[in-house]
């Protein structure tokens, strides 16, 4: 005979896990109607309320994607950067596609005075060309527009101004060995081709604009133009126009362009050569601090003057790069390794020129108002041919050195003080040059 209590048991089990599944359903849908009014609140702007509302239910609901963007934003907007990051995170390692989410990952960073992971979280998704030397003033920019995307715009720019005062030693990158000896005799050179120095003003402006097409393609364009005048030497005066214009594609941690570029350089005043050239450029974000970048240029430099036409060329060059953050965020350190050759294509006396360099930057940020920079690199060439006037292969090993501060002025201003050191250390003397010039700058941002 069965016993009369097992049926009873088993049923009480089913009551009390129906029960349960109900209470379950019931508590679910509390939560999803207290995340419907949270998302109201932050479409409103009202953070404070909505971060109150929504932060309880974090134990329970922390993974869901909305819910985990809805209380990351009211953290961020009503001050705590170090709590929208690590939910950021949370979200990223789900959903890296999340471009909207890394923007705003990047504007945490900033707040919390991390401006290299900024600036990296920043060109995951968008990037500018000449932005000023301070990092603090580049995560800036770049926050200004991140707000702009996370508000709605489809299109978002930047534009800059920087007027400067100098000194040059030797802005001819002239010899400074007057007399020197060649398998035809030897050979003097006159005053005027000699290393002399001068003063300077300079003139800079310039900005790029960037148009959303949707989560993951975006278009972009800019200009340039750079002049300087000298006080003596007039036949160092330049300007240069140099334009750009491509795509761009953003998907997880990566981010290419494509595009074309084109420059017009003119030499006291008189029109001296054109370029045109396609580029292609990644960046892939690593980890929390560290970028890996690679790029590939092909362009052609044409030379106006008759005189100069023999002296065209085409280049080829390709560079791996590698950025990380350091000091908390408040420095970047970055190496950057370049290989490429130029192709002389009417003749140029030297031929045709293989080339590989390296470069270090490094980036600080000393306080709010005030940072530091150092840019050093080295690049070497051996010509192809014989030099004519020689008799035998030019051989240059380039050399450059660059320091200095940056202050904050507020309100996108800021001026720079810097010394830059060249030394061209060529087989041939005609070549062979030193250069010094020191510079103080004010520069706006827009």
């Amino acid at each position: 005979m069965p016993k009369v209590g097992t049926p009873g048991r088993k049923t009480l089990r089913a009551l009390v896990a129906a029960l349960a599944l109900v209470a379950g359903t019931v508590a679910w849908g509390g939560d999803a109607d207290v995340v419907t009014q949270g998302e109201a609140l932050v479409r409103a702007g009202r953070y404070a309320e909505a971060f109150r509302l929504l932060e309880p239910l974090e134990l329970r609901l922390a993974g869901d994607l909305k819910f985990d963007y809805l209380l990351a934003r009211s953290a961020l907007e009503t001050g705590q950067p170090s709590k929208a990051s690590f939910i950021y995170e949370r979200i990223l390692a789900i959903e890296p596609n999340y471009a909207g989410v890394r923007l705003e990952m990047g504007r945490a960073y900033l707040a919390l005075n991390d401006y290299a992971r900024a600036r990296i979280e920043f060109e995951t998704v968008l990037r500018f060309d000449n932005l000023p030397t301070d990092l603090r003033e580049q995560a800036i920019a770049y926050a200004k527009a991140a707000e702009d995307i996370l508000a709605g715009k489809k299109t978002v720019g930047y534009a800059y101004a920087e007027f400067g005062i100098g000194y040059d030693s030797n802005p001819l990158s002239a010899t400074r060995v007057r007399q020197f000896t060649v398998p035809a005799g030897t050979i003097e050179l006159a005053s005027s081709a000699l290393e002399r120095s001068d003063h300077y003003r300079a003139l800079s402006v310039g900005g790029e604009l960037v148009h959303q097409l949707g989560n993951q393609w975006s278009l972009y364009g800019g200009a340039d133009a750079r002049a300087r005048w000298h006080r003596q030497i007039d036949i160092a005066d330049y300007l240069s126009l140099d334009a750009r214009f491509g795509a761009a594609y953003a998907e997880g941690r990566a981010n290419v362009r494509a595009g074309i570029i084109g420059g017009k350089y003119l030499l006291d005043n008189a029109d001296t050569r054109d370029s045109t050239g396609i580029t292609l450029d990644g960046r892939y974000r690593l980890d929390q601090q560290t970028q890996l970048t690679a790029s590939g240029l092909a362009a052609r430099y044409r030379y106006i003057p008759e005189a100069l036409k023999s002296s065209d060329f085409d280049s080829a060059q390709a560079s791996l790069g590698w950025l990380r953050a350091v000091g908390d965020g408040k420095g970047a350190l970055g190496l950057t390794m370049t290989a490429g050759r130029e192709n002389a294509t009417r003749g140029r006396s030297d031929g045709d020129k293989p080339f590989a360099g390296l470069r270090l930057t490094f980036q600080y940020t000393l306080s709010d108002k005030v940072g530091a920079f150092v840019f050093a690199g080295g690049q070497h060439g051996r010509y192809a041919d014989e030099n004519p006037l020689f008799g035998y292969r030019r051989r240059d090993s380039l050399y450059d050195l660059t320091g200095g501060l940056t202050r904050s002025l507020g309100a996108g201003w800021s001026v720079r003080g810097q010394v830059s050191y060249f030394r061209n250390d060529s087989n041939m003397s005609l070549f062979d040059y030193r250069r010094t010039d020191l510079s103080a700058n004010i520069r706006k941002d827009f």
